[in-house]
């Protein structure tokens, strides 16, 4: 049975309003750069990014010029190159570039350029810019602004934005001086933890080697899910207040953005080779796309139920979910008309993992790690067969006595052939097995050839070899009720989360160890770890 709804393109959010349009670098500006030796990244508001200490400000034309082959018409410091990163770059189609510069003191501005070119006094900031926290620009740049808010130096506004940025309260929050410091593994050093306890509105941010929030950062509502993108520049977050997504920009500590939904957003998850997000909502059982350049949506899908525990395929080509209401889990195919397939069903399901044309499920009420074989070429047309019929019986029998079939293979594989007892399509499922694991399992993570799952009831983390099909454990240093899993980026550490211990433990995934438990003043719900930028 194919389920396909798709709401185009969500015009009305795309029109709404002028100014609520991502901007958009003109194509023959962005082909030329692309094209010189240093190639930048565009962001979505059409702000140029070389690297983290060299960033352009795009000024558009009161008129664009059309011309026939792009090039630049006039820099500062005069005949200067792309490659020379210079200060102001005006191209003959009159579109222009101002690069940011930092200020003794650490402020951002930009260099007030002696007899600044009319096109630039007359051009106009992206009215979407995302302006970079204590930007202050020079008086006579005050006629690009429209509706951007950047404070003018020299004007009365100056002082509040101006103050050192290490030290000074964010809006919303609160600064805190570092107290005693740990001595943490080394790849865990230069790391930063986003914390947030489900019954707040405020994320706070830590230094991995202390236990006390470096500052907090108030979001609008209390956070449903937390994701980071485009390489941790940027962190997703979705609230129980507002139909929309919150983006934060991670470097200048403060929210530049709300991406509309039209519908309370509960849950995230980011393909980051594919630049986008998905974003599934309960309230209207839909599922948004948004398009990660361009921090916009571009399509919304109606899914079969209230969709969670969303998981995306290592290839980014399927989306798996579970419907809250029925708990049947579905495969959503992204790559052919949105079709969702039914491939099993599995009550109280807390993560599920697609690895490989392989559904792996955990559910809190289950010791077990469930995996689920499919195949989502077969030819399946009905619910009433005796052999649908048998693998609802044989999940029934399951379910009343687990213990018993730890281990075993509880399904037998589908064939094609016709009944005439066949209705309509069911599950996808080939075979399933359980593999005996500890009490209250909450969280999975899939690295190389294993899923670690971890146990709450025991505090206990498990290792499955997806190709030897063993399985190991290792007990946590901690007590209290165990929450997440986490990898740290860029290492084989992951951290372990508490939701009634005020510790976190880090783990050793390349020697399945856990190696120690650390101090943290928040008790952790959900966390994201970046590593620290350049200025944080």
């Amino acid at each position: 049975m194919k389920i396909k709804t798709i709401i185009s393109a969500l015009i009305i959010l795309l029109f709404t309003s002028i100014q609520a349009q991502a901007s958009q670098l003109p194509k023959e500006v962005k082909d030329y750069l692309i094209s010189q030796k240093k190639v930048p990244s565009i962001r979505f508001d059409s702000v140029v990014i070389y690297n983290d200490s060299v960033i352009y400000l795009p000024i558009y034309p009161a008129r664009l010029q059309e011309v026939e082959s792009l090039k630049i018409e006039k820099t500062y410091p005069a005949n200067q190159s792309m490659d020379k990163l210079p200060d102001m770059v005006l191209f003959n189609n009159n579109f222009a570039l101002i690069k940011l510069v930092r200020t003794p003191d650490g402020n951002l501005t930009v260099k007030n350029i002696p007899e600044l070119p009319s096109q630039i006094k007359t051009g106009m900031l992206p009215q979407d810019l995302m302006v970079p926290h204590g930007l202050v620009l020079p008086e006579n740049y005050a006629g690009i602004l429209g509706d951007v808010q950047i404070p003018l130096i020299g004007s009365a506004k100056t002082t509040a934005f101006v103050t050192g940025r290490k030290t000074a309260p964010l809006p919303g929050g609160k600064r805190v001086a570092d107290t005693k410091k740990y001595n943490v593994p080394a790849q865990l050093k230069n790391q930063l933890f986003f914390v947030n306890n489900y019954q707040t509105e405020y994320l706070q941010i830590f230094s991995s080697t202390v236990s006390e929030p470096l500052y907090s950062l108030k979001t609008s509502g209390v956070m449903k899910d937390i994701k980071p993108v485009m390489g941790g520049k940027y962190l997703l977050i979705a609230t129980n207040k507002q139909k929309n997504i919150d983006v934060v920009d991670v470097e200048n500590e403060y929210i530049v953005k709300n991406i509309d939904l039209t519908a309370f957003p509960s849950e995230i998850t980011v393909d980051e080779a594919g630049k986008k997000a998905y974003v599934a909502s309960v309230e209207d059982e839909s599922l948004s796309i948004i398009d990660l350049e361009k921090m916009s949506v571009t399509e919304k899908i109606q899914l079969a139920g209230s969709p969670q525990r969303l998981a995306l395929s290592q290839d980014g080509k399927m989306l798996a979910y579970s419907d809250i209401k029925t708990s049947n889990i579905y495969i959503l195919d992204l790559e052919h008309e949105y079709e969702n397939k039914l491939i099993t069903n599995y009550p109280n399901v807390t993560k599920i993992i697609l690895k490989n044309n392989v559904m792996y499920l955990i559910a809190r009420t289950k010791p077990a790690l469930r995996v689920v074989y499919y195949d989502l070429l077969q030819d399946i047309k009905v619910t009433k067969s005796s052999k649908a019929k048998k693998l609802a019986e044989e999940l029934s029998r399951e379910e009343k006595s687990n213990a018993d079939n730890i281990g075993d293979t509880l399904v037998t594989e589908y064939d094609n052939e016709e009944d005439d007892d066949m209705e309509s399509a069911i599950m996808y499922a080939t075979s399933i097995k359980d593999i005996k694991i500890g009490a209250k399992p909450v969280d999975m993570l899939d690295k190389n050839d294993n899923i670690y799952v971890l146990s709450a009831g025991e505090n206990t983390v498990y290792t499955y070899n997806t190709s030897t099909e063993t399985v190991k454990s290792e007990k946590l240093p901690m007590d209290g009720f165990s929450k997440s899993i986490t990898p740290v980026p860029n290492s084989n550490l992951a951290v372990v989360t508490n939701m009634s211990d005020f510790k976190y433990a880090v783990y050793d995934l390349e020697k399945d160890k856990a190696l120690q438990a650390y101090p943290i003043s928040e008790h952790i719900n959900m966390i994201t770890i970046l590593e620290r930028r350049d200025g944080q």
